[in-house]
């Protein structure tokens, strides 16, 4: 019965994910088109607290001994996301981390 359950907790968090992602996507083309100036500041900072956040879980070491390799890979899923929702690219907030 536990596997069970953590495989349920998984699959929400999942499509949690995923839901988020694509909300971001449209939230990011909407700002995009009514400001750009605006969203790029707002970007810009988003992608900076992020990176931030990184390299705090990787200092502190908040996820063991793993936390670097952790940091790395969500920061890559992340940036996949910028990327992607903002049009461009940048520094990697994986390449930032470590």
């Amino acid at each position: 019965m536990r596997d069970d359950a953590l495989t349920e907790e998984q699959a929400a968090e999942r499509l949690a994910h995923h839901l988020l992602r694509e909300a971001y996507r449209d939230l990011a083309s909407v700002l995009l088109s009514a400001n750009a100036k605006a969203a790029e500041s707002l970007f810009y900072a988003i992608e900076k607290r992020t990176a931030d956040a990184l390299r705090a879980i990787v200092a502190d070491r908040s996820e063991g001994a793993a936390s670097t390799r952790i940091a790395r890979k969500a920061g890559g899923e992340l940036n996949a996301l910028f990327e992607s929702a903002h049009g461009r690219t940048g520094s990697a907030a994986s390449r930032r981390v470590a």
